[in-house]
C-alpha cells in the first residue's frame, strides 16, 4: 500500500474536548472493523467480538469522564 502524506490547508481547526476525541476514535476503529469484514479479512463473529471490545473501552472512558 502506498504511503500519503495528507495536508490541512482549510480554516483553523479548532480544539476538541477529550470526550469528543474519545468519541471520533471509537467510530473511526468502528468504520476500520467494517472495511475489514467488507474485504472478507474479518468474519463476521469476528467483527461483532471487536466492536464489542471497543465499545466496552469507550462506555468505561465515557463513563470515567462524567462529571456528577
Amino acid at each position: 500500500m502506498k504511503c500519503r502524506n495528507f495536508i490541512y490547508v482549510g480554516e483553523f481547526a479548532s480544539q476538541i474536548t477529550e470526550q469528543e476525541h474519545t468519541a471520533f476514535y471509537f467510530h473511526v476503529q468502528k468504520s476500520i472493523l467494517a472495511s475489514l469484514e467488507k474485504r472478507e479479512l474479518l468474519t463476521h463473529s469476528q467483527y461483532v467480538r471487536c466492536i464489542e471490545e471497543i465499545e466496552k473501552q469507550y462506555n468505561k472512558e465515557k463513563s470515567s469522564h462524567k462529571v456528577t
